[in-house]
């Protein structure tokens, strides 16, 4: 239901509206490109083997090279190059292989036809992309963390805004006044995250990242580093500099921070660009 007037915009009706669209498959999500879903069908049958996933991703030229430059990447590169799928995927190993096949088709979910909205949809993949990168380095420093859900968890923590961003072709006000847009994201990128996620059937952990990544004041129920904790410190770094309300967060006092160790945050540039993290890895997901 449309609604150019401000003052009769209704930010529960329009969530209550985005969600029953959901369920009833009303609005178009972007999707993961079919050759993924046949091969994370495969990866999830217990009687496949590294051979059936490999003969399913070479059937694609473009998922196939990428998953090669993935098992070449800082995450896994060993002494030699893979310059195969099958070899890829030894070198990523079958358990992790896919988080590896859903970070890879992920760009293909942020995506839109719809013009007024696509500069918003590719500002989303960049920053998520960021998020993703310095996710990966930090978790890499606990061993208890996997540095391929990392990158995951990083790519989907704000998948929350995509349906958001299509429905609000819907509402005039939201398209003509980005502060409008804004607010209705932030108010409800998260529950809509957790919703989307759960429904995909995603593991509990990147479901939490989804719901609670933005909450600054959360206090984690584990003594150890988690993935929210992770997200929430990588994307308080990837808005430094900006006019996001993230650029005003204290690193020093915020308790992600601290629990992931205050000079570990302060140094993770300075690590991504020594490293060229950041360029690899978006050659790598793009």
């Amino acid at each position: 239901m449309s609604d150019s007037d401000p003052q009769k915009f209704d930010m529960k009706a329009f969530a209550n509206d985005l969600v029953e669209d959901i369920e009833k498959n009303r609005i178009r999500l972007p999707t993961l490109p079919a050759i993924s879903l046949e091969a994370l069908l495969v990866v999830n049958d217990a009687g496949s083997s590294m051979a059936d996933v490999a003969r399913i991703i070479a059937k694609d030229t473009s998922m196939a090279a990428r998953l090669v430059r993935y098992a070449n990447s800082p995450l896994y590169r060993g002494v030699n190059t893979v310059s195969s799928v099958k070899a890829a995927i030894t070198r990523i190993g079958f358990d992790a292989v896919k988080n590896a096949i859903l970070s890879l088709a992920m760009k293909d979910v942020f995506t839109t036809a719809f013009k007024p909205i696509q500069a918003r949809m590719e500002a989303l993949w960049t920053h998520s992309v960021d998020v993703a990168t310095k996710a990966t380095l930090l978790a890499d420093r606990f061993p208890h963390l996997n540095k391929d859900e990392a990158m995951l968890a990083g790519l989907i923590h704000d998948v929350g805004t995509i349906p958001i961003l299509i429905k609000a072709k819907e509402y005039p006000v939201l398209l003509e006044k980005e502060s409008n847009l804004d607010k209705v994201i932030d108010k409800l990128h998260m529950p809509v995250g957790k919703f989307m996620l759960s429904r995909w059937n995603f593991d509990s952990a990147l479901v939490d990242v989804a719901a609670q990544h933005d909450k600054i004041d959360r206090v984690p129920k584990g003594k150890e580093v988690d993935y929210v904790d992770i997200i929430q410190v990588a994307n308080i770094l990837s808005h430094q500099g900006s006019e996001s309300r993230w650029a005003g967060v204290d690193i020093e006092e915020n308790l992600a921070c601290r629990r992931v160790g205050l000079d570990l945050v302060r140094n993770l540039d300075k690590i991504a660009e020594e490293s060229d993290a950041l360029s690899e890895f978006s050659s790598m997901l793009g």
